[in-house]
């Protein structure tokens, strides 16, 4: 009986373990797309600002 306990305890904590990797690669990929995003946005600004300068 024991044993099925530890089993049924150590395969839930690895399923709890494997979502929190999967919510925290889902925010990776979300941060960059924001970085990326930002990134085009200020190329784009100082393209527009050096045009109007000269």
């Amino acid at each position: 009986m024991d044993r099925m306990v530890r089993r049924r305890v150590g395969l839930d904590t690895l399923r709890r373990l494997r979502r929190m990797v999967d919510a925290e690669r889902a925010q990776e990929a979300g941060n960059a797309r924001l970085a990326l995003r930002l990134t085009l946005l200020l190329a784009v600004l100082a393209g527009l600002t050096f045009a109007f300068l000269f």
